[in-house]
């Protein structure tokens, strides 16, 4: 359930069909040559859809934050950077909002991964205000997955290339994806990083992106999402080995 197609009388009427909410989140950022600006917006927006599509009934859909922290990509036109203190602010009161109106529980469906640490900021406040949260970091929660339909991962890489191409094929200029093998050795921070790890604006091999393995990669995660989601609904947050 879209919540901005309802009225105000509406959403309260049908708050108790449900009380978890879906917040997709993603930035406005360069990504390689090939890919558009919005390319962390639109993933998260289809996994919506299509989990709308199959659930509709069970999780109200919020709108898209549609800015990010970008400061290592912020060196590439287009790119546009909230500083992580400003977004988990921001993030901190759309949720407790939600809350203050009957939303119990909240996913927040990441597209961008610059986004982390505002988004696990917020959520620790969040939850102590008696909001129960979870973080989906498409692209990593689901990393074992998604390598079984694709080589290899990277930003506008393989799999995000992959992904956009079945989003829509129009926004994507495959004759410009390139390949950049950089990978770090740690988590290192350090002023140049993006220039110098994220060369030409990417990471992976963004050649070997296909319609075909976009579709699988939606296909296979938004099942993967909708499972954890129906065990975020019913409570189940952890299991117990047999003693």
């Amino acid at each position: 359930m879209y919540m901005v197609d309802y009225t105000s009388d509406d959403f309260k009427t049908n708050l108790s069909k449900a009380e978890v909410a879906i917040v997709p989140i993603g930035s406005v950022e360069a990504h390689g040559h090939h890919l558009p600006l919005g390319t962390d917006i639109f993933s998260p927006r289809l996994f919506c859809k299509m989990i709308n599509d199959k659930i509709s009934d069970e999780i109200w859909i919020a709108p898209e934050i549609p800015y990010g922290q970008s400061y290592d990509l912020s060196i590439y036109p287009g790119t546009i950077h909230i500083p992580t203190e400003v977004m988990s602010s921001y993030v901190f009161f759309v949720g407790k909002s939600l809350y203050d109106n009957g939303i119990k529980k909240l996913v927040f469906l990441n597209g961008h991964g610059g986004n982390a640490n505002a988004l696990n900021l917020a959520s620790e406040k969040l939850m102590q205000m008696g909001m129960d949260i979870i973080i989906i970091n498409w692209w990593l929660d689901f990393s074992k997955e998604i390598l079984t339909i694709t080589e290899g991962q990277g930003h506008a890489g393989e799999d995000e290339s992959s992904a956009i191409l079945y989003y829509n094929k129009s926004l994507v200029q495959m004759d410009k994806a390139l390949k950049n093998d950089k990978k770090p050795l740690m988590r290192v921070y350090f002023k140049d990083r993006g220039r110098i790890l994220y060369e030409n604006a990417l990471s992976g091999d963004a050649t070997k992106a296909t319609f075909e393995k976009g579709e699988k990669i939606f296909e296979v995660l938004t099942e993967k999402i909708i499972e954890l989601i129906h065990n975020f609904i019913a409570g189940n947050y952890y299991s117990e080995e047999n003693k």
